[in-house]
């Protein structure tokens, strides 16, 4: 439950290893909004702003029993915060992926205590929940069905379609119609294989998989993803057991 509190960057625990105290988290959030002068006129057009990257602030003191122990304390806190992009958390129901970008120090006491800060950047700002959910069925052709994402936020998802004894070739469709997204498969599975369309779900990359082999060539249309929400999905054409995969989203 959210209840409980999980401040975690990896496997880096910050409220309880190595004598560390949080003090702060400081979460800054900005959209990039692009404007165009008009000519001959004092005005501009904007688009609609996009939201960029999330940036979150930790701060904090590290103590040891002498100089030796707190130089060993903040080996192990700085070893810990340089592990790539990880999932950073503050309660145990919700994770943001992140990576450090900064990080100071500067000792209180010389041998017993330091003052430390550390700054995360989430190039993808929403915060995801740990539980993951999935929807399995053979859907009817043409006919829609409900995805709920309860966050706030659109969430990526992973879809894979199983192939029928008779095959699939060049006759799948899936929808969004929620959001006006349609993808196409212009390809061959065989009966038993599975495609893949995965819109980031388990990488940073799009992937389109036939049977494990990459096959954008024969993908067209949008990366479906789902809205806050309820979300109708519909497929058309040869249809096989279909598992759709996703997290629901925050801002």
């Amino acid at each position: 439950m959210a209840n409980e509190i999980d401040l975690d960057f990896g496997s880096l625990n910050l409220n309880s290893t190595n004598n560390i105290t949080i003090e702060k988290i400081s979460v800054k959030e900005r959209k990039r909004v692009m404007t165009h002068k008009i000519p001959k006129s004092d005005m501009s057009a904007a688009e609609t702003a996009r939201r960029e990257k999330l940036t979150i602030d930790v701060s904090g003191d590290i103590a040891g029993t002498d100089y030796d122990d707190l130089r060993s304390n903040l080996d192990a806190l700085k070893a810990g915060l340089q592990n790539g992009s990880q999932k950073f958390t503050t309660d145990d129901d919700r994770f943001i992926m992140a990576q450090m970008s900064g990080f100071n120090y500067n000792y209180v006491s010389l041998k017993i205590m330091a003052k430390w800060k550390a700054t995360f950047i989430a190039h993808d700002p929403v915060w995801y929940s740990e539980t993951e959910h999935t929807d399995t069925r053979t859907p009817s052709t043409g006919v829609g069905y409900t995805i709920n994402n309860a966050g706030n936020a659109p969430t990526r998802c992973k879809i894979a379609i199983t192939a029928p004894g008779g095959d699939i070739t060049d006759d799948m469709q899936i929808e969004n119609t929620t959001k006006g997204q349609l993808c196409k498969y212009r390809g061959t599975v065989t009966a038993a294989d599975v495609l893949e369309i995965d819109n980031r779900y388990d990488t940073d990359d799009f992937e389109v998989l036939n049977d494990g082999t990459d096959d954008k060539k024969n993908f067209e249309g949008d990366f479906i993803d789902l809205d806050a929400g309820n979300n109708t999905i519909e497929l058309t054409g040869t249809m096989g057991s279909t598992t759709i995969t996703w997290r629901d989203a925050w801002y």
